[in-house]
């Protein structure tokens, strides 16, 4: 495999690194591959993406339907002098 060396990386940017890296418990190396990898696929196609999540499955809580009362179309109450 290859090898990547990373000259003159800000403190700033390697300290984020190891606390990511710390809160991930991965190594740096791990971490920042990672990141690279990431960075380099190309986007998942919104199908594929949704069928990961439905395989998944989900609950949904749907409140309960109310329906209105229908409109009588020949009662007295309406008509064009209402």
């Amino acid at each position: 495999m290859p090898n990547l060396s990373i000259r003159r990386l800000d403190e700033e940017t390697a300290r984020r690194l190891k606390v990511r890296a710390a809160r991930e418990g991965t190594s740096l190396e791990e971490t920042v591959r990672c990141i690279l990898r990431d960075a380099v696929v190309d986007e998942e196609p919104l199908g594929t993406l949704i069928r990961r999540i439905v395989e998944r499955g989900f609950d949904l809580e749907l409140p309960e339907r109310e329906f209105d009362t229908p409109i009588d179309f020949a009662s007295d109450d309406f008509g064009p002098d209402r």
